[in-house]
């Protein structure tokens, strides 16, 4: 499932805290070979900083070698990018390691480390913050790579109705194509790429550093890899947050249901902003025709669909530009249609850039559908992919074809190759500790997927934050929810009852 960050930008996210017995301070002899951490300034790490975008001399890099099979110890190897920003508090107040995973799958853990800038003080002061590039990701090698393993945008129709049957029908195909390509040349790295394969990396992280239990962050698709570790490790568990849910009990046709997400932060964002008639006035005019810009340009309606799609799920937080992206977006548009004269002229120049056009490539193919096509053994036919758009686009007018395409194909062209399909929890537990966090109007993971991981881990507190952003922790800038989550990872202690937390405008907001 997406991210917290758009395609564009980076997304990540899925958070649950699970409550339970008091959580035991970790310290304990690595059972792995330590990390030889070394300062990111390097020349040597300068390949990350070109691959992942990235540029943060103050933290420590290091390489984990992996078995690419963990059948074959002995064979083919996988080195994973690691990063780690040390603790900044007394030896006194020193908790452990913070593991963080922003989601995807297919985000990179290393560009988006800056994430840890976000996190309250207190917890920067009790715990080293890592993160890393999971196989195949990034700065990790080696990646997926080759023909086939970036997928276009769907092709949808400029204006007029949309028979999505027959976007979905050309997407089946594209789609086929491309996984297939993308399969046979990275064979290998798929069938030992997905989440228990990242949930056995992440616990040989965890022995490296010395922690005898992990304390684990997770956003988006993190959840999912959490919730796969605390299955096959519960033993090792101190305390795991979930943020920005997938199911637990999930499937492959279920994730389907994402498709649906949206619209529900694409409403609240316009609704939260003011800008739900101006954005009405626009679709309407982009419905019958497109906007002429500089360089024989055109401007569509998928030009600002897919931006709002990538941006309103993400708080302008750590100079993040994505609410003033998505405001300028429909700003723009609507300048460029119904402004005076010098405001249409600066409003269509203004649209030709780069960050308020469609992005080229779509959620479906490389990593996203490698691990996906690896976590679930099912599979949906061509026919049931049809029926289920119809839910999909009645659910889901403004955006649900377009992502539903997506979701619906995810492992058209995966047929060849052999799942290790998660664990699905057939009872509740085990009794984890920690946090299951969720806005009511998540973009990326319905809020229906908290309420799963919560029955899931009846251990956990549940908190949810009145929105649409996809990731709380930090990103949010709510106390409400900063401050239990804090508490829980330096003491332990969970909150009494599950929480609920006001809507609050982001306080940097443009």
């Amino acid at each position: 499932m997406p991210s917290v960050v758009p395609s564009r930008h980076a997304k990540l996210i899925f958070t649950v805290v699970i409550a339970a017995a008091a959580v035991c301070a970790h310290a304990g002899p690595a059972s792995a070979a330590a990390l030889n951490w070394q300062s990111c300034s390097k020349p040597q790490f300068d390949r990350w900083k070109q691959v992942d975008g990235w540029a943060l001399p103050s933290f420590d890099c290091a390489t984990l070698t992996r078995p690419l099979d963990r059948s074959q110890p002995n064979g083919k190897k996988v080195k994973l990018a690691v990063v780690k920003l040390p603790a900044n508090g007394t030896p006194a107040e020193r908790k452990g390691t913070l593991f963080m995973n922003p989601g995807g799958p297919g985000q990179t853990g290393v560009g988006l480390s800056e994430m840890v800038y976000l996190l309250p003080p207190e917890v920067r002061a009790a715990f080293d913050f890592v993160s890393y590039d999971p196989r195949g990701i990034g700065a990790s090698t080696p990646a997926l790579s080759g023909r086939g393993c970036n997928i276009p945008k769907p092709t949808r129709p400029v204006t007029g109705s949309v028979d999505w049957r027959k976007v979905l029908a050309a997407r089946q195909k594209q789609v086929s194509h491309y996984n297939s390509l993308c399969f046979k040349a990275n064979r290998a790295l798929v069938e030992n790429g997905g989440s228990i394969d990242g949930a056995y990396d992440l616990d040989a992280m965890r022995a490296a550093v010395g922690d005898s239990k992990i304390t684990y962050w997770g956003i988006s698709y993190g959840t999912l890899l959490g919730s796969t570790y605390a299955q096959l490790f519960p033993n090792r568990v101190r305390g795991m947050v979930f943020d920005g849910n997938m199911d637990p009990q999930g499937t492959l046709y279920g994730i389907s249901a994402g498709a649906v997400a949206p619209d529900h932060s694409i409403g609240f964002f316009l609704l939260a902003n003011g800008l739900k008639s101006k954005f009405d006035q626009v679709m309407a005019q982009l419905n019958k025709h497109t906007i002429a810009l500089e360089g024989n340009k055109r401007y569509t309606r998928w030009d600002l669909l897919d931006v709002l799609n990538d941006d309103v799920d993400f708080y302008p937080v750590t100079g993040d530009q994505s609410w003033a992206q998505a405001k300028q977006a429909v700003t723009y548009s609507w300048n460029a249609l119904f402004g005076s004269t010098s405001e249409k002229v600066a409003a269509r120049k203004a649209l030709t850039a780069p960050d308020l056009r469609s992005p080229t490539t779509g959620t479906a193919g490389s990593h996203w559908s490698a691990v996906v096509c690896q976590d679930y053994a099912d599979r949906t036919s061509n026919s049931r992919q049809q029926n289920r758009l119809r839910w999909i686009t009645k659910e889901g007018p403004i955006y649900g074809g377009s992502l539903g395409v997506d979701y619906l194909t995810t492992c058209n062209g995966y047929g060849g190759a052999r799942p290790n399909a998660v664990p699905r929890p057939k009872r509740f537990g085990p009794p984890i500790a920690g946090i299951i966090s969720n806005t009511t109007r998540d973009g990326e993971t319905p809020y229906q997927w908290a309420v799963n991981m919560a029955r899931t881990y009846p251990t956990m507190r549940a908190i949810t934050l009145v929105g649409g952003i996809h990731g709380t922790f930090g990103l949010s800038q709510s106390t409400c929810v900063d401050t239990p989550i804090a508490n829980f990872l330096v003491t332990g202690s969970l909150p009494a009852v599950d929480l609920a937390c006001p809507f609050s405008p982001p306080p940097s907001a443009p």
